[in-house]
């Protein structure tokens, strides 16, 4: 098991998790904003299918990193 399939793994059960609280983390180096899932719905659900792709560019080793 190579490095790059555990951290696939753990950004798809951050997804898992994110989606159990219905709120994902998002910011840069200064602050961190919350995007719910209540108030931004289309927003929450597109960074949830952009977490798993990464999670799967990772747990495939597509670019064998």
């Amino acid at each position: 098991m190579s490095w790059t399939m555990i951290v696939g793994i753990l950004v798809a059960l951050y997804g898992v998790y994110a989606i159990y609280r219905g709120r994902i983390a998002s910011g840069d180096e200064n602050s961190t904003s919350y995007i719910s899932r209540a108030e931004k719905p289309v927003q929450f659900w597109i960074s949830i299918v952009i977490l798993y792709v990464v999670a799967a560019i990772l747990i495939f080793n597509v670019f064998h990193l």
